[in-house]
């Protein structure tokens, strides 16, 4: 799919499709507190290193909602990708996003919010990323787009809306692309799993209480209505148990700390996705 992607594009900027979009339209937006974990992996993306693809860091915000909307703020081009700093987008990364989001627009032109990773509103999952941690692929190449209910939050692809924002009311930094897709639905717009792999190269999640706790309950009462909803890593309800589930599956789940487990680049590589 890159390389047939690379053909069509011209070597200097992506070539226009229906939506008009080249590389400039592009920006990639990181909430950034670990500059060694920035440029081992998301600052090494060849698009990013190479100029092609601006990079917009935010440092210093309260929760996640204040970095992206600070993010927003600084730039004003069609495409905002919010991209977590411990993620490394492969070779071809940006000619890949333009053909996509193109197909993705002439089959729904309402489409609002994109992603590599999401759960559907009946709990499957549907994309094609590396997680480091589990060492493994999630998902599979060639699955079909499919709409989504919540997008994982490694990396989120606004199609940007005049005075839209994050809630800022949501705290931490948990949620928020549950949040998102919940608001483009609101919106009557529409959200979507694509393929667009990246690599993740995270650390594990330890605790579900906390910061994580706190936007649960948020986020609970805020989308009471829509509930449940499935997310990546459990389902937002009033029942408790599907939290007590997930909770319970990370009973042995040790922190690494800001210790990286792996080279992303070397990753990419070996996962095929460059």
């Amino acid at each position: 799919m890159v390389a047939r992607a690379r053909e069509a594009l011209n070597e200097d900027q992506a070539s226009k499709g229906d939506l008009g979009l080249s590389a400039s339209d592009f920006c990639v937006i990181a909430a950034v507190d670990n500059d060694d974990i920035l440029e081992r992996c998301l600052a090494r993306s060849p698009d990013i290193d190479s100029g092609r693809l601006s990079i917009t860091t935010i440092r210093g915000a309260a929760n996640m909602a204040e970095a992206y909307n600070r993010g927003l703020e600084q730039t004003d081009v069609k495409i905002c990708v919010f991209a977590h700093q411990d993620v490394y987008l492969p070779a071809g990364w940006l000619d890949r996003a333009v053909v996509t989001l193109e197909a993705l627009d002439r089959a729904a032109p309402d489409w609002m919010v994109a992603g590599p990773y999401g759960v559907q509103a009946n709990g499957n999952h549907a994309g094609r990323v590396w997680d480091v941690t589990l060492a493994c692929e999630l998902g599979e190449a060639g699955f079909q787009r499919a709409p989504v209910g919540s997008l994982d939050e490694l990396v989120l692809v606004l199609r940007r809306e005049p005075g839209f924002q994050f809630d800022s009311q949501l705290p931490h930094f948990h949620l928020y692309g549950t949040d998102l897709v919940q608001s483009a639905l609101a919106m009557g717009r529409s959200a979507w799993a694509v393929e667009l792999p990246v690599v993740h190269n995270n650390r594990p999640i330890v605790s579900l209480g906390g910061g994580y706790l706190a936007a649960y309950r948020y986020a609970r009462r805020k989308w009471r209505s829509k509930l449940p909803i499935h997310t990546s890593i459990g389902v937002l309800s009033y029942n408790p148990l599907p939290l007590w589930r997930a909770r319970w599956r990370r009973r042995k789940v040790k922190s690494r700390g800001d210790i990286l487990q792996a080279d992303a680049v070397e990753v990419a590589r070996l996962a095929g996705y460059e």
